[in-house]
């Protein structure tokens, strides 16, 4: 299969996934409300947060293994590859127990430092005890699926997720019925993590993803030093990223009680799969990426990045529109008038969108050309100003402080920091690298202006679906639009027309 199938099937399942997601999503948190209060919700919102921050214990290393694969993938007879599978195995396994160990002391001592009720402090302690195993096992395991990413089979990845929700959400639904409880998103959970390891370690001994026997090779310390010194900086931007996008739910229960907390997570949750979804172009494309700076082709390298930014921008802008217009009047309609917030949330939650998925191009390229010197203190950085800011700004305005904070950090830290990274990675002017999302920024004005109108008092106090189909039409009409015919240069646009050709000729029937 060549790099542009690759690329094309990992796309299309990515977006195929999504749709799965949202569809768990619409559906799984209206069951939840049903069965569960919203304490109990904010409960299990916390503890999803904190296995995050456990995740960290890998030390970067799943992300050093998967991108060391694609030093070697092409000499597999060497030994090379099949050293690092079993020298990450190893390093792997060890890690699921420390982050199993953790996680069981986090179960126990965490309830008094959180400021949690005391009535949930049990619950707490046997939820987190449970996902603190389940996400070590998921650790010790994940070698099994490293070879995926760097012979880019996103396809398969993407599928085994989807499959893998699907079969979630049915484990759940059961489960609430079966009078579980809150201990149903465990028991869904888990049969999600025990499907993926199966069939991730199916799929890659089917594709010839595992090296022969004679090629297995062997532990080796050397191998071992060089993953954790390119996984150390991932280490450290992970640690950096996860403070500044993981840790709302923590700051909310401790500063404005778990009501708060499971508010923040459900009126964001379109948010995380409009990130997702702006995400996956450059995800589907990482693989192949890192492919062309093994191989030294640079100016492909240099074209295909460039595209992928620029229509990563316009996506952004179009996923913005949609937050910031749709969203509040969604999340209303969506939990039957359970959960409402301040809607100017929306216009910043828009904005963090943008700014996130401009960054994280730049940031991503880090990672794949293998370069990270500084930036894993500037990730972490913004991280430790982020949560400083905001315990600054939330007790004074609420919610709109860890957007607020959010924001400004990845703005003026992470963002500038990376776009002068990817300027003087390509030898190009810092001007001419924020042109390339340059029309995108211009469109994102419209949505303010928009947004603005959305909320003058004649169209702000009508009935939700009302305001829900005029924030729709206006989305529809003025957006849409100015993204295709302002957004996108000529070239751009030919680019496109040329995409979907292919992908259309590919669904149809050979006479």
């Amino acid at each position: 299969m060549s790099r542009s199938k690759r690329f094309f099937a990992g796309l299309l399942s990515s977006y195929a996934a999504i749709g799965v997601n949202i569809l768990y999503t619409i559906t799984s948190i209206p069951l939840a409300l049903h069965y569960l209060d919203q304490d109990e919700f904010g409960l299990w919102a916390l503890v999803t947060q904190l296995s995050g921050y456990l995740m960290l214990l890998e030390f970067g290393m799943s992300g050093s293994v998967a991108r060391s694969l694609s030093d070697h993938k092409d000499t597999v007879e060497a030994g090379i590859y099949g050293s690092i599978l079993r020298t990450g195995g190893w390093v792997f396994a060890i890690q699921g127990l420390l982050v199993t160990i953790a996680g069981l002391a986090l179960a126990i001592f965490a309830p008094p430092l959180l400021g949690l009720p005391t009535h949930l402090n049990r619950t707490f302690t046997n939820l987190m005890a449970v996902q603190a195993l389940m996400t070590g096992i998921k650790l010790s395991l994940s070698i099994l699926g490293a070879p995926l990413w760097c012979h880019q089979r996103l396809d398969i990845t993407n599928m085994i997720n989807g499959v893998s929700l699907i079969l979630s959400f049915a484990v759940l639904w059961v489960s609430f019925h079966a009078g579980i409880h809150v201990y149903s998103i465990v028991v869904a959970s888990f049969a999600g993590y025990l499907f993926s390891i199966i069939a991730v370690s199916y799929s890659c001994k089917k594709n010839g993803y595992y090296p022969s026997a004679e090629h297995r090779g062997a532990y080796c310390p050397r191998i071992f030093r060089e993953l954790f010194h390119f996984g150390g900086g991932l280490f450290l931007m992970n640690l950096g990223a996860q403070l500044a996008s993981a840790s709302q739910v923590i700051i909310c229960s401790r500063l404005l009680g778990i009501e708060a907390a499971a508010i923040w997570s459900i009126a964001t949750k379109i948010f995380s799969m409009a990130q997702q979804f702006v995400s996956r172009v450059l995800d589907s494309s990482a693989g192949g990426l890192a492919e062309m700076v093994v191989r030294k082709e640079h100016a492909l390298l240099h074209k295909r990045f460039r595209d992928l930014v620029s229509i990563t921008a316009l996506m952004a802008v179009a996923a913005s529109a949609g937050i910031a217009l749709m969203n509040g009047p969604f999340i209303e309609i969506w939990t039957s008038g359970k959960i409402t917030w301040n809607p100017w949330n929306n216009l910043l939650l828009a904005g963090v969108l943008f700014s996130n998925a401009i960054t994280r191009c730049h940031t991503s390229l880090v990672g794949i050309t293998k370069q990270i010197r500084g930036m894993k203190f500037v990730y972490l950085l913004e991280g430790i100003s982020f949560v400083s800011l905001a315990m600054l700004l939330v007790p004074w305005i609420g919610l709109a402080g860890l957007l607020c904070a959010a924001l400004l950090c990845n703005t003026v830290i992470t963002g500038s920091y990376s776009i002068a990274r990817t300027s003087h990675y390509f030898g190009i002017t810092w001007l001419r690298t924020m042109s390339w999302v340059a029309r995108p920024v211009g469109i994102l004005i419209l949505i303010v202006l928009i947004f603005a109108f959305t909320r003058l008092p004649l169209l702000a106090g009508l009935p939700t679906t009302t305001r829900f189909c005029i924030n729709f039409g206006l989305l529809t009409i003025l957006v849409g639009p100015a993204i295709w015919l302002l957004g996108l240069t000529p070239s751009l646009r030919i680019d496109i027309h040329i995409l979907i050709s292919k992908i259309s000729g590919k669904f149809k029937l050979s006479p």
